[in-house]
């Protein structure tokens, strides 16, 4: 019987609303996990180019002045 393969990864991502069209990522966080090891992760704020709403604020923690110089989804996409 072949083992079996646990790898997998988890992916979170905060973004400025939650509207289908028309939001903006503001966080990701990616965790790569073998087993039940935690092999590799990666985590980023993401300037949205657009305002953060004051209730998406609230709820994430995180602000505009956090994102200003964070880099822009292209940048971080590669």
């Amino acid at each position: 019987m072949k083992d079996k393969i646990n790898k997998f990864s988890l992916i979170d991502i905060e973004t400025t609303g939650s509207l289908k069209k028309g939001q903006k990522i503001i966080e990701i966080a990616i965790l790569n996990i073998d087993g039940d090891e935690l092999v590799e992760e990666y985590s980023t704020l993401i300037n949205p180019e657009i305002r953060i709403p004051y209730f998406i604020t609230n709820l994430t923690g995180i602000t505009n002045e956090a994102v200003e110089h964070s880099p822009k989804f292209y940048e971080v996409a590669k």
